[in-house]
């Protein structure tokens, strides 16, 4: 019988856990994202709030890629083309990753969240999509959404997972777990 990476606390018990981890975080995320993007476009249009010296909120539309930038002519179809990928591509490594970590159904159901719900906008609202929270840094403000904060809570939840998949492969390289055993770990 081939050795298997040892279960642990950070591990899931089954696929089926792992996808509606996923799918769950994935479908909170944009929930909140597209309810607040809606309270946003309906309640602020001219109004900015001021909820602290460094916290306000008020409505911006976001017609570039992340922060703002343009790709020039075809931005829009970089952005949709591009988020949509990544959907698919978060949706099929999170049962492998999953594996390894029980985090990575949150981390990537906020990613995959966020970047649905960013999509959804650059589909459906002509304006670009509705940025409101806004953090005053110096003289400037950074603005974003619901679906922004998913996608960076998502990605600095990956952070550990990451750094617990180096480790393993170094393991492996090592000797001190079969060949392929972080790969083929079943769960």
């Amino acid at each position: 019988m081939p050795q298997t990476i040892r279960q642990d606390a950070t591990t899931p018990h089954t696929t089926t856990q792992a996808a509606m981890r996923f799918l769950l975080w994935a479908s909170l995320v944009l929930a909140l994202d597209l309810g607040t993007k809606h309270w946003a476009v309906t309640s602020l249009s001219e109004r900015l709030i001021q909820l602290a010296e460094w916290f306000s909120v008020f409505l911006v539309f976001n017609t570039g890629a992340a922060g703002g930038v343009s790709l020039g002519p075809h931005t829009w179809l970089i952005n949709v083309v591009g988020t949509a990928i990544t959907v698919l591509l978060v949706a099929g490594v999170v049962v492998p990753l999953a594996r390894i970590d029980r985090r990575a159904g949150m981390a990537m159901g906020a990613v995959a969240g966020g970047a649905m719900g960013n999509l959804a906008s650059l589909i459906g609202e002509p304006r670009g999509v509705p940025d409101f929270l806004a953090l005053r840094v110096s003289d400037a403000f950074v603005v974003f959404n619901v679906a922004d904060i998913g996608l960076w809570m998502g990605s600095l939840l990956l952070v550990p997972i990451t750094l617990r998949l180096l480790h393993l492969a170094r393991e492996e390289r090592a000797g001190r777990l079969p060949l392929g055993a972080v790969a083929q770990n079943p769960m």
